[in-house]
């Protein structure tokens, strides 16, 4: 993993798909969550998830995007909670008809960590970013999976999302209308004194806007 965000990077900057102007991106979804820890497990409850992002044109220079999910339940007295924030550096490897990819780097912090039993804990991972669409030809429907994955100092973890969306393009921006499923796992070993594993998982309704 130490190796391979510079490579990527390297790999990647002679070919970017540069944006025409600057654009402001704003997501939000309702996300049903089923929550899965150490002495922990719950139902499906809904949980807020956000993303803003700021594409633009000047070349080398990577766009930005924060994510933003939170999840804080009770199980019978016992408490799963986890805030988890991605700053994420990215390019426009394709913007075309045919595909849409992002490929970047996030920086992913974890606040307020607790499981059962356990004191708080938080910290940070770096991970490998990628977003891919591909619209569904002759309709305005497209198919959309966007996620992060870490292999990096023994903890490990991923948080992947796909699924199918609707795009309007409207006068003054893009709105986009997504149902998709959305994975997350996150597997602690001695992640600032923390060790186990937690798992989110559930089905996610959002709306996305491209000014």
């Amino acid at each position: 993993m130490n190796r391979v965000i510079p490579t990527l990077l390297l790999a990647v900057a002679p070919s970017l798909a540069l944006a025409d102007i600057f654009a402001v991106k704003a997501g939000a979804a309702a996300w049903m969550v089923e929550g899965d820890g150490p002495g922990y497990g719950s139902d499906a409850e809904q949980q807020l998830s956000l993303s803003a992002a700021l594409e633009h044109p000047i070349p080398l220079i990577p766009n930005v995007k924060l994510r933003y999910w939170d999840y804080a339940e009770s199980d019978r007295g016992r408490d799963l909670e986890l805030t988890t924030l991605d700053a994420v550096l990215y390019y426009e490897i394709l913007d075309n008809p045919a595909i849409d990819l992002d490929l970047g780097v996030s920086a992913t912090n974890y606040s307020d960590g607790r499981a059962p039993g356990g004191r708080k804990f938080e910290g940070w991972l770096p991970q490998l970013y990628g977003a891919v669409r591909v619209p569904v030809l002759g309709s305005d429907l497209g198919l959309y999976a966007e996620g992060t994955a870490t292999n990096w100092d023994d903890s490990s973890a991923y948080d992947f999302e796909g699924g199918v969306d609707y795009l309007l393009d409207l006068p003054v921006l893009d709105l986009s209308f997504r149902l998709g499923y959305r994975q997350v796992e996150n597997d602690f070993d001695d992640f600032d004194d923390f060790s186990g594993k937690l798992e989110f998982s559930g089905w996610s309704l959002g709306v996305l806007l491209d000014l």
